[in-house]
């Protein structure tokens, strides 16, 4: 494949791949907006953010799996199409409630492109190309997480926080017209399953796979430490640091931004090195660093410089692992590389709501709370990891 063709597919599926983080993040700093303009309480804004992740998890159980069974090109269009009415909806909210709805519409269509993203490069790459393109797509993915908070704190700060909802909308009406001239079929439908319920056959099977829980066990918990800094440090930002919105959006653009350094090293790296020594590399200096904001906080130190300085090398270290991680976890079994994406995904997206949930449920009286769980998440992250890959050599030999 010629590298020009490389590069137009890079840029479509990370587009299309780029409005579930988009979804996400560009939230994160309108949190304290939409709690103000509601009068809702911290743990009710929150579920705008968690129960959009958690439907985003549930979406890719389906989409994986349909995928494999239906083609990649439909899902996708079916899922842009929901992202944008679920955007939509978001901007003409009445209320709380309808906002959730809306929010739960959009994040359920964003799935669509990370998990089907993931099913095509497979379909076209061998398992450590497989790495070296999905961490090319992850680094421009990544730019939204980079640009989405500072926007988001730009826009409310000075246009109101539903102009974060128009700017997703438009995002996936251009997805949209990109992907229906540009996205070729990779995968040659099945339509084997006599009903839906089949098509999660193999999913025991991955479950059953240590290499597999590896993988995905060090996913969920890689997101599950951002997740608690998006689900927990805006409301530190506003009630401990006295900084706001936009304060907040600038921080984690140099946090995201690092994580983007991370997978463009990796790209360049993992063919080279080894797919699962990159994910033991990156791994351990995600434990250490996230280990490291709780001991600053715990020596004193209150100050969000004390978050997000050992957060940039955390993000880095994440980026490191994350491609790769992925990609072991489709390339256990390629023949399901769609139902194993779905599951990752499902079991990532699952885990990171968690911490981001607890976070935001978590006292802010101080910030030490929400840091111990910062390092919960990177050590858990590390353990399962490690742990299940020593029982998959136990069980290869």
């Amino acid at each position: 494949m010629a590298s020009s063709r490389n590069l137009k597919l890079v840029i479509v599926l990370a587009l299309i791949a780029g409005l579930g983080p988009i979804s996400i993040h560009v939230i994160l700093p309108v949190l304290p907006s939409i709690k103000a303009a509601f009068q809702a309480s911290n743990a009710v804004t929150q579920l705008t953010l968690t129960l959009g992740v958690v439907a985003m998890a549930v979406a890719t159980i389906a989409f994986g799996p349909a995928a494999d069974r239906y083609g990649r090109r439909p899902i996708v269009i079916l899922g842009l199409a929901l992202f944008i009415g679920g955007s939509a909806l978001c901007i003409w909210s009445p209320n709380i409630e309808t906002l959730i709805f809306g929010r739960l519409v959009q994040a359920f269509g964003g799935a669509a492109g990370i998990v089907v993203s993931r099913a095509i490069i497979r379909d076209m790459f061998s398992r450590e190309e497989t790495a070296r393109v999905l961490g090319q797509v992850m680094s421009v993915v990544v730019l939204a997480p980079v640009l989405a908070p500072g926007i988001g704190g730009f826009i409310v700060a000075y246009a109101g926080w539903r102009y974060v909802f128009i700017l997703a909308s438009a995002m996936g009406v251009l997805a949209l017209v990109v992907s229906l001239p540009a996205l070729k079929e990779t995968h040659k439908p099945t339509g084997e399953a006599s009903s839906f319920a089949q098509m999660f056959r193999s999913f025991p099977g991955l479950l059953r796979t240590p290499a597999f829980i590896g993988y995905a066990g060090y996913a969920g918990c890689g997101m599950g430490m951002f997740m608690v800094i998006a689900g927990g440090v805006p409301f530190l930002m506003i009630d401990v640091f006295g900084r706001g919105p936009a304060a907040f959006g600038l921080f984690f653009m140099f946090l995201a931004a690092s994580f983007l350094m991370g997978t463009i090293v990796s790209s360049r790296l993992t063919v080279r090195i080894g797919l699962d020594r990159m994910i033991r590399w990156g791994s351990s200096g995600g434990a250490f660093f996230a280990l490291a904001i709780a001991g600053l906080f715990l020596a004193g130190v209150s100050s969000p410089w004390a978050i997000f300085v050992p957060g940039v090398f955390m993000g880095f270290s994440h980026g490191l692992a994350m491609p790769n991680a992925q990609a072991g976890a489709v390339s256990v079994n390629p023949q399901i590389a769609g139902s194993a994406s779905g599951l990752m995904t499902f079991l990532q997206m699952s885990i990171g709501a968690g911490f981001g949930q607890i976070a935001g449920m978590l006292p802010h009286a101080t910030a030490l709370p929400v840091t111990i769980l910062i390092a919960v998440a990177g050590v858990s992250g590390f353990l399962l990891y490690n742990v299940a890959m020593s029982l998959s050599r136990e069980a290869s030999s």
